[in-house]
């Protein structure tokens, strides 16, 4: 009977941390302090971007899909936030709030589509249409969606997936003049 229970006991905790540490192995050797990984992966025209392009900006890294509801539900939320913090003057000397949309789409119209109806269409979108071998997925380890990364001016990493609200008062923070305890 013991030996029963403490093999139901380890069977649990393996299932439970199978289940629960999706986190844990998503974005696996993205660590906070170290320089972001490059991405350069073509914008809605077809212009390919980079992410050293966008020196002395805080920058989200948002890695999602249109067929993806948790992603489009935060969608509103980071509208908010980007239109909030997108001229905002930070700490560190960064000018402007960035959001890079990474697509996980493997369909350019449903894309395209779901920006226009959530409104995105001012954050820097871009993807490749490969899915979950996206260059830049792949680079980062994405396993799961939603993903965010926050990047300081330099191309630091500062902060892993972020609630809105923890997001919101992250760059409270770091904004000029900013508040340390909101």
């Amino acid at each position: 009977m013991k030996k029963t229970l403490t093999i139901i006991f380890y069977l649990s905790f393996i299932l439970i941390n199978n289940g629960f540490g999706q986190k844990k192995v998503n974005l696996e050797g993205i660590i906070i302090g170290n320089k972001a990984p490059e991405i350069q992966l073509p914008d809605l025209n077809g212009n390919v971007v980079t992410l050293s392009q966008m020196k002395d900006k805080v920058i989200l890294i948002n890695f999602g899909a249109s067929w993806c509801a948790p992603c489009r539900k935060k969608s509103p939320e980071l509208l908010e936030i980007y239109n909030e913090f997108g001229n905002t003057e930070f700490e560190e000397g960064e000018t402007g709030f960035v959001i890079i949309s990474v697509s996980l789409d493997q369909n350019e119209m449903a894309w395209r589509n779901s920006i226009e109806r959530d409104g995105t269409g001012d954050f820097v979108n871009i993807g490749d249409m490969q899915g979950w071998k996206c260059e830049a997925a792949v680079s980062y380890n994405i396993k799961s969606i939603p993903s965010t990364v926050l990047l300081n001016g330099k191309g630091e990493i500062i902060a892993l997936n972020l609630s809105t609200r923890d997001l919101k008062r992250k760059l409270k923070q770091m904004k000029k003049g900013g508040w340390l305890w909101f």
